[in-house]
């Protein structure tokens, strides 16, 4: 009686094993800064994807978080295409004067949603 009830918990693991739920059809990468103070903002993050449909599904908005007490700088986003995959790239109309820079990213498509905030200490140039 034993080994029955063995062979039916070994049964239902391997049976959840097949099932398998759907993941996330996007994530993001860490977002890396190219830019210091008194330069145009230039932030690039990596999307990572196993379609391409969900990149064409995607709908991307920026927003200033309620914290945030610096000048608000208008931002824009380009969706770049390299070897490695999509890129967002986020960038300002002006020079970033402010050491401090933070904006939320709102994503979503068709299967999902993300939204993440992110905040940037930036340094001046090194000469």
């Amino acid at each position: 009686m034993n080994a029955y009830k063995i062979l039916f918990r070994l049964l239902i693991i391997f049976g959840f094993g097949f099932y398998a739920m759907p993941g996330y059809s996007l994530a993001l990468s860490e977002a890396s800064l190219n830019s210091h103070l008194n330069e145009l903002l230039d932030v690039r993050i990596a999307l990572k994807t196993n379609t391409a449909a969900v990149i064409d599904d995607l709908t991307i908005g920026l927003k200033y978080s309620a914290e945030y007490t610096f000048p608000k700088y208008r931002l824009k986003y380009e969706l770049l295409k390299s070897n490695e995959g999509p890129i967002l790239k986020i960038t300002s109309d002006d020079f970033i004067r402010a050491p401090i820079v933070e904006f939320i990213l709102d994503m979503s498509w068709s299967d999902g949603h993300i939204i993440r905030k992110y905040s940037f200490l930036i340094d001046p140039p090194q000469n």
